[in-house]
């Protein structure tokens, strides 16, 4: 019988599965890990397999870190790190596989392209890592009456942690907030503290709307500017579709009505 094992879609989560289904001694090939997918239900049931229900222990996930560090390669768990923020729904055990290569062949296991597990975790990797490019170029902030700069987006993947630093380090002695309407998460920075992330399931969004009255003013500006700056007999929208995804553009204020 197959032991599947759902944990927290995190982190922490995972890495506290895997820690419990490599000690169980079961075998590799009767085991296979699952993050609970949004709502908390399982991806798909599997007829005569046991379940288990994994409470996530930092402790444990802890060890697991230390070792993939050690034994493999720092590089190797910032990549499992940006993996596990990913939307890719068999994530869980995908990591476990690429990780029972990884402490076998320790840090060559990066040369192995040709192997079909390496390879997806290089794909899903180069796609989280497009998005916070993306992100760090198309999140706008506005202000609101209360002198905070709020942001809301809507990324494919759980990235708004990667993309706050980036913030912190660009606006340093601004409060703001950036709110990830998907998953229902904000990040919050206030000047000489370190940013803090939040579980926000029932935020009204209309909140962000309360805009100062030079904000409205320089919404306005700046969709103006937009539309100038354009040189009519050079429009190429297939470009910009490449270089803007239609999906990022509900966010950003040049493209509001």
């Amino acid at each position: 019988m197959k032991r599947i094992y759902i944990c927290e879609d995190s982190v922490d989560g995972i890495f506290t599965a895997i820690y419990l289904a490599w000690s169980s001694r079961y075998g590799h090939n009767n085991i296979k890990i699952e993050a609970k997918s949004k709502g908390g239900h399982y991806t798909n049931l599997e007829l005569f397999s046991d379940y288990i229900t994994v409470d996530t222990d930092y402790e444990l996930a802890l060890k697991v870190a230390k070792s993939i560090k050690e034994k493999i390669s720092l590089d190797v768990y910032e990549i499992l790190c940006r993996i596990a923020l990913s939307n890719y729904e068999a994530k869980a055990d995908l990591m476990y596989r690429f990780l029972i290569l990884g402490f076998h062949l320790g840090p060559k296991v990066m040369e192995c392209l040709s192997n079909e597990i390496v390879n997806q975790i290089f794909r899903i990797n180069k796609n989280v890592n497009n998005e916070v490019h993306h992100m760090l170029g198309f999140v706008r902030f506005s202000q609101q009456e209360n002198g905070l700069l709020t942001s809301v987006i809507h990324p494919k993947n759980n990235v708004i942690s990667l993309i706050t630093p980036h913030f912190v380090d660009r606006l340093p002695e601004e409060k703001f907030v950036i709110y990830d309407e998907n998953r229902h998460l904000a990040s919050l920075h206030i000047p000489s503290r370190p940013w803090v992330l939040l579980e926000l399931s029932d935020l009204d969004k209309d909140i962000f709307k309360q805009f100062t009255y030079d904000e409205d003013s320089y919404q306005d500006l700046w969709k103006t500017f937009f539309q100038r700056i354009s040189i009519k007999e050079r429009e190429n929208y297939k470009l910009q579709r490449n270089n803007l995804p239609l999906r990022f553009r509900k966010d950003m204020t040049e493209f509001q009505p």
